[in-house]
């Protein structure tokens, strides 16, 4: 297994920390099929622009997404595909999470 440096740990601890809200999960979903623009995701999200602006935004900032603009929206998409596959693979069956 390859050593971690503090910085790398950090910076996982960062991501994990910005999707564990359940919308940004939904927005990652989302985005997995393809590049939207925040309009396409408030839509899809079933939340305001505003919300989906801020919450691409922070995902941006992390480096889980990157923009950008054509004419007057804003599109985004997912930074490194093969990363948030393993993410997105992640669905526990909450039977299997109880404590036996």
């Amino acid at each position: 297994m390859e050593d971690l440096s503090h910085s790398d740990a950090e910076r996982q601890a960062d991501i994990f920390s910005v999707l564990s809200n359940p919308k940004r999960i939904l927005i990652l979903r989302a985005l997995a099929e393809g590049e939207l623009s925040v309009g396409d995701v408030a839509q899809m999200v079933d939340i305001s622009m505003q919300n989906a602006s801020h919450h691409l935004r922070l995902m941006k900032d992390k480096g889980i997404l990157i923009r950008h603009r054509k004419g007057q929206s804003i599109f985004y998409q997912i930074a490194a595909p093969e990363i948030v596959a393993g993410i997105l693979e992640m669905d526990p069956d909450p039977a299997e999470l109880k404590d036996e």
